[in-house]
């Protein structure tokens, strides 16, 4: 299989791929999808830093509202990004296609179920969708129904990793090689080291979840914030699998409550108080951990800071510098 080759300049820490190239940007990050925290001030600081952020369509009761967020990006960045919308969560996924449609949005990124539904949509109004897949077979689907990407999520990912999904390190090798479109990795990664480590697998990108909700610009309550400071690796837990929706969730005391549920084949009404919206929007206003349920990865336990996007941004990308500077010196010529 053909790939392009990555043209890096140190001096100004750019790098360019298949994926720098589509999304516009600088640099090879993509922030994640974040439930009711994806939105203007954190993708406007994503985007002013050189990486490409994404409105994240669930954030918002319906398309003006989210329309409306579009808007307050640009008028604070001429810089790309995008829109990560998840298939499935609502039952008015319509109005948000036609909102992104309408928005002039050029990028989507599409979780959950199939985009297949509205590709035909996307692709007359000159929209790439870049589709989140747990699975080699995924992959090619999404590449057959004529997605200009596809996202490798791994089981240590925040959020849904779904159904007996596959480490990210194996998972990565496996997506590269079964499609042709170029690969972005995700789950478990924080640092300029795993970036370098995708893009040694074949990887051209990498979205970050977990590590950009750890930021300034992000607007998730201090004491969450706080408490995630002092979180380790084991502080995560998988729930929802019994609704056949796995989340990897902070282990609070309302995600301990839900996994009892699940084991007692609780139906999904007894779940929703739990696991609603409701409840981790009183969450996030309230701060209090044991409102609801909110997800996170296993690479929580290596975060131990929270600095601005663009510092973060600068800091992965002279790690993965150091990174890739340091595997060259191993070899002798």
């Amino acid at each position: 299989m053909t790939r392009k080759n990555i043209n890096i300049y140190w001096g100004e820490y750019k790098l360019r791929n298949r994926i720098t190239e589509l999304l516009g940007v600088q640099y090879p990050i993509i922030q994640g999808g974040l439930h009711q925290l994806g939105r203007s001030q954190l993708v406007t600081a994503v985007a002013e830093a050189g990486a490409f952020g994404l409105i994240t369509a669930s954030s918002y009761d319906n398309k003006v509202e989210m329309q409306e967020d579009i808007e307050r990006v640009r008028k604070k960045t001429k810089k790309p990004f995008g829109v990560n919308m998840s298939i499935g969560i609502r039952n008015n996924t319509e109005q948000f296609v036609d909102g992104i449609i309408e928005s002039g949005i050029s990028i989507v990124f599409t979780s959950g179920y199939s985009p297949e539904k509205y590709m035909k949509q996307f692709r007359d109004n000159n929209v790439k969708v870049i589709h989140v897949v747990p699975s080699i077979q995924y992959a090619k689907k999404a590449e057959e129904l004529g997605c200009s990407g596809v996202v490798a999520v791994g089981k240590e990912c925040g959020g849904h990793p779904g159904r007996n999904a596959y480490s990210t390190l194996h998972l990565m090798p496996e997506i590269v090689k079964s499609v042709r479109v170029p690969v972005i990795a995700a789950g478990g990664f924080y640092d300029g080291k795993g970036l370098a480590i995708a893009q040694i697998l074949g990887c051209e990108a990498v979205q970050y979840g977990t590590r950009f909700v750890m930021t300034q610009e992000i607007p998730l309550h201090q004491n969450i914030k706080q408490l995630f400071l002092k979180a380790s690796r084991e502080n995560t837990l998988i729930i929802k699998e019994s609704i056949g929706k796995p989340n990897r969730v902070y282990q609070s005391i309302i995600a301990e409550k839900v996994l009892e549920l699940e084991k007692n084949n609780a139906p999904i009404e007894k779940l929703l108080p739990y696991i609603g919206g409701e409840a981790y929007k009183k969450m996030l206003e309230t701060g209090d951990i044991n409102h609801g349920v909110i997800s996170v990865g296993e690479c929580i336990g290596f975060i131990n800071d929270i600095p601005t996007v663009d510092d973060l941004i600068k800091r992965i990308m002279h790690e993965y510098r150091y990174s890739i500077e340091g595997l060259n010196h191993l070899l002798l010529i």
